[in-house]
């Protein structure tokens, strides 16, 4: 069974951690621990939400990379745009300060982050109840017409 990109990105993190072997990979590595295209990571640099050293024409990730990424993955999941991964990313005061000169985000942005993603999660909330009460209709519905069907002369 395929481990989810969550939990490689998690392992990723610890190996980087503990300045194990994986400490720093390269893009082909890197893709195969989060479990994404090099066309992706190539995006999301392309975007400024990651940014890799150099070595001569190489990009090589670390530690920074590693966590801008299992947060990229994890706002993905949710359902954020590119431009609100990079908003939540500076609040982590992600990506490292030498690809971006703008600041760690402010209070403000925080409680603005805090506000949305409340929003986000009445939402779901919403829907996961909704769905809930469709499934057991369904079921309800399914167990009456297999019962009328069992009992017909």
């Amino acid at each position: 069974m395929p481990v989810p990109a969550g939990r490689r990105a998690a392992k990723s993190l610890e190996s980087a951690s503990t300045g194990g072997p994986a400490a720093c990979l390269g893009i082909f590595e890197t893709c195969r621990r989060f479990g994404i295209s090099l066309r992706a990571i190539r995006h999301y640099e392309a975007f400024g939400l990651l940014s890799p050293r150099r070595v001569g024409s190489a990009r090589v990730y670390g530690a920074g990379e590693f966590r801008a990424l299992t947060l990229i993955l994890r706002f993905k999941a949710i359902g954020f745009s590119l431009t609100e991964m990079r908003r939540y990313l500076r609040l982590y005061g992600l990506p490292s300060p030498r690809a971006d000169s703008e600041s760690a985000g402010t209070v403000l942005e925080g409680e603005q982050a805090l506000a949305a993603l409340e929003r986000r999660r009445q939402c779901i909330d919403a829907m996961l109840m909704e769905l809930h009460l469709i499934r057991d209709d369904i079921a309800r519905r399914l167990c009456a017409r297999a019962g009328t069907a069992t009992h017909r002369p």
